[in-house]
């Protein structure tokens, strides 16, 4: 899809690069209230899925989601940086290209800025499945109290069980090829009980990320039993604030290994951040429940608004 010539609208969009990270993470990080999508990595990696391209003009950041686009409509996330004019700039743009617009993944308090702006213009609906949830780091790296004993006795069962046989330490780019390979194996081995597509564009997102470790300001940890590789999983700073967890992959045949890697990936990556950001559970029965299920301090709601004709 074109963008519009300078000088129509002021917006010219170019495709997200692992370049642009230290210009969208002042704006994200300041406006993006701890969203995964409001992130320079997902913007990056996710380009197969959404096609972000920006924009950065007078003191704001805009985001087209161009792979979204059709049906009438030019979608976009919500401007940073610019309030009011920040909405009406991007309103301006759809005008230039003959479509109306529609924002995906705006946060509440997004939601209502628009409205307020725009009064009545637009059809807001909450989306549950793109919800995030956002976890407290102190629980998530260790497990306190009683309502999260249960936890706690599985991490303590699995160490009594591998001992030193296990070792979980931050990723080196030395381990990186053997986490591609286990990523691989676990794409091949849950294809039949998973969606296979996106499974498969999934994989090609962690090998991207993995080219672009250091450039994208990934940390992580790897899990190895024996020497071998049996999980991993990393993520991002999207603030001084939260922490965002983008992969994880385990050996389903262990027992408790996901708990055990969920709690020394924060105790080696986010300790320095209030909240860990799970993503959404994109409506799947069995990844709500089990994110649930660890009790989130709270769900970071997310809604479409869609221009009315």
């Amino acid at each position: 899809m074109n963008s519009p010539e300078p000088g129509t609208t002021g917006l010219v969009f170019t495709p997200v690069t692992p370049g642009d990270y230290d210009r969208i993470l002042p704006f994200t990080s300041a406006y993006g209230e701890g969203s995964c999508q409001l992130s320079p990595v997902s913007m990056f990696s996710q380009a197969e899925k959404y096609g972000d391209a920006v924009c950065f003009l007078d003191g704001a950041m805009y985001t087209l989601r161009e792979n979204l686009c059709g049906g009438g409509f030019r979608v976009y996330l919500a401007p940073l940086g610019k309030g009011a004019a920040g909405y009406a700039a991007v309103l301006s743009d759809a005008r230039a290209h003959g479509q109306r617009v529609k924002f995906e993944s705006l946060t509440e308090a997004q939601a209502v800025r628009l409205e307020e702006a725009f009064p009545g213009r637009f059809e807001i609906t909450e989306d549950r499945d793109l919800a995030e949830y956002m976890y407290r780091t102190e629980v998530m790296a260790a497990f306190p109290g009683r309502k999260q004993r249960k936890r706690r006795y599985e991490v303590n069962a699995f160490r009594t069980v591998y001992g030193d046989r296990a070792a979980v330490r931050l990723i080196r780019p030395e381990d990186r090829a053997e986490i591609l390979s286990f990523a691989h194996e676990w794409e091949q081995e849950n294809k039949s009980t998973h969606d296979a597509e996106a499974l498969e564009r999934e994989s090609r997102m962690i090998a991207k990320q993995m080219d672009h470790y250091d450039e994208l300001h990934l940390s992580g940890v790897v899990l190895r039993i024996d020497g071998a590789v049996k999980g991993f999983s990393y993520g991002t700073k999207l603030s001084g604030v939260h922490y965002d967890t983008i992969a994880e992959k385990a050996d389903r045949n262990i027992p408790h290994i996901y708990k055990v890697l969920r709690l020394e990936a924060t105790r080696q990556c986010a300790m320095d951040c209030r909240y860990v950001n799970y993503e959404e559970d994109l409506g799947i029965p069995g990844l709500r429940y089990i994110k649930t299920a660890y009790r989130p301090e709270y769900l970071l709601r997310k809604f479409i608004a869609a221009e009315k004709e």
